[in-house]
C-alpha cells in the first residue's frame, strides 16, 4: 500500500513534468553539500527548480505525464532539473555548474516536447538563451535596414561635399 507522502510526491512531480516547459536529469555523484546549496542558488537566480528525485517515484510520474521516454535516463543518483519558462536553462545552469565543478553528468532531459540523450543537452547548453537568440533575431532583421541607412547617409555626406565644393569654387571665381 503506497504511503500518502509518497503519493502526493508522485503526483507533483507528475505535475511538474506536465507543466514545465524543460527539464534536465542529471547524476549528482560527488557533489558536496556546499556545491549542492551553490548549484541550488545558481538554479534559483535562473528560474529553475532544482531536485534530487526518488527514481521509483521519477519513473512513475513520468509515466503519469506521459513522457515515460525519459525513464532510461533515471538510474541512480537523480538530480532534476526544471523550467517553466525558458526549455533551455536547465541544461545551461547545469552545464556552466558542470564546467566550473567536473562534477555531475547530464543523463538527458525533455525540452518542447521531446526527449534528448546525454549528448544532445550539452549541445542544447551552448545554445543561448531565449532572450539572446531574440536579440539575435532582431540584429539579423536590422542589419539590412542598418545598411541602407548608412549608405544613403554616405550618399547624403558625398552630395553636400560636392555641392559646398562647388559653391567655394563659384565663391572664388566671382
Amino acid at each position: 500500500m503506497p504511503k500518502p507522502e509518497k503519493i502526493k510526491a508522485v503526483e507533483t512531480l507528475r505535475e511538474k513534468f506536465s507543466t514545465a516547459e524543460g527539464f534536465v536529469l542529471a547524476d549528482y555523484t560527488g557533489l558536496t553539500v556546499a556545491e549542492a546549496n551553490d548549484l541550488r542558488g545558481r538554479c534559483k537566480e535562473a528560474g529553475v527548480e532544482y531536485r534530487v528525485v526518488k527514481n521509483t517515484l521519477a519513473r512513475i510520474a513520468a509515466k503519469g505525464a506521459e513522457v515515460e521516454e525519459i525513464n532510461e535516463f533515471i538510474d541512480g543518483p537523480t538530480a532534476l532539473a526544471l523550467s517553466f519558462e525558458d526549455s533551455t536553462a536547465p541544461a545551461r545552469v547545469l552545464a556552466e555548474f558542470m564546467r566550473e565543478t567536473r562534477k555531475m553528468a547530464f543523463r538527458g532531459g525533455y525540452l518542447d516536447g521531446r526527449a534528448y540523450s546525454a549528448d544532445e543537452i550539452k549541445e542544447i547548453s551552448r545554445l543561448p538563451g531565449r532572450d539572446g537568440l531574440i536579440a539575435q533575431v532582431i540584429g539579423v532583421l536590422n542589419a539590412p535596414m542598418a545598411r541602407i541607412v548608412w549608405s544613403m547617409e554616405g550618399t547624403l555626406r558625398n552630395l553636400v561635399s560636392i555641392i559646398d565644393e562647388i559653391a567655394r569654387k563659384k565663391g572664388t571665381q566671382t
